[in-house]
């Protein structure tokens, strides 16, 4: 047992595995935003808050598209990032401007539940950063 829990202790297997999850979270977001569905259901969040400039800019399908795109730029960094620490750190500043922006939200429509799950993903977003930071400047 204690050559497993040192195994466990010197691997990287939480990092891949939260990079994974947060790869998986912001591709089922991310693919949705292609769709009608996802549309309606930005319509309500998305109208009484600030970002309500994006439809105004891009149109309703444009506003999810474009979210769409930023959440692709996010979970695609974080793929690569896997085996490049540069892509990862990509990924990572947009999960956390991506958390940041959707948290900005609540100020506007409250408390909500799926608004507020984004404190996770900030504190995900921090850990890819440093790890991915630290793999850089320690490959030189």
């Amino acid at each position: 047992m204690q050559k497993l829990i040192n195994a466990f202790r010197h691997s990287q297997i939480d990092i891949a595995v939260l990079r994974l999850s947060v790869i998986i979270v912001f591709l089922a977001f991310g693919v949705a935003k292609w769709f009608e569905f996802e549309v309606q259901l930005l319509k309500p969040l998305i109208s009484p808050t600030w970002l309500n400039f994006l439809y105004d800019w891009f149109g309703y399908h444009g506003a999810s598209y474009f979210l769409g795109v930023v959440e692709g730029i996010a979970y695609v960094g974080l793929f690569v990032g896997f085996w490049q620490p540069k892509w990862g750190i990509v990924g990572a500043i947009t999960v956390l401007g991506t958390g940041f922006v959707t948290l900005s939200m609540m100020l506007q429509l409250g408390f909500n539940g799926f608004i507020f799950k984004d404190i996770l993903l900030i504190g995900a977003g921090l850990v890819l950063l440093k790890t991915d930071l630290n793999r850089l400047y320690t490959e030189k």
